[in-house]
């Protein structure tokens, strides 16, 4: 992929990426709020609803260029590289809340630093990983040879 590709798609992940920081934080608000359930185990669940939507979303908005056909392939490579994400994230959100009363009682606010901290990984392991033709080399590999005949 070209450096022009990648201004291109970095936008678009990120409108998603709000889309996705909407859906997950909603969810999040709901399930504390109005479910009552604990912080922690509520963001889990909102985690799980929003990288389906945002990997929807990007595999036709941002990375359509080179969706798989192999659409459960390319769905668990994106969860793959969120979860490391989301690991990076619920790292950081679990810390805030644990340690700062204030971040416990506005874990959005949390929510919303764990999730920019963790938006560049995401971002590049999408566009290397998740989001390539199944058997691609990755940006800035060479492509196998062709076979001798």
């Amino acid at each position: 992929m070209t450096r022009t590709r990648a201004s291109e798609e970095l936008p678009r992940f990120l409108a998603i990426g709000t889309i996705g920081f909407v859906v997950d934080g909603g969810l999040l608000m709901a399930l504390t709020g109005a479910a009552g359930l604990p912080v922690i185990g509520a963001r889990l669940a909102s985690f799980a609803v929003a990288v389906t939507v945002t990997w929807l979303l990007n595999r036709v908005y941002t990375f359509r260029h080179c969706a798989s056909r192999r659409r459960l392939a390319e769905w668990r490579r994106y969860v793959a590289v969120n979860s490391v994400g989301a690991a990076i994230n619920l790292g950081i959100f679990s810390a805030l809340v644990l340690r700062f009363p204030w971040f416990e009682a506005t874990p959005l606010a949390a929510f919303a630093v764990a999730s920019a901290v963790a938006l560049a990984f995401n971002f590049l392991g999408s566009r290397m990983f998740a989001f390539r033709l199944d058997g691609a080399p990755a940006p800035g590999q060479d492509a196998a040879p062709p076979p001798f005949r």
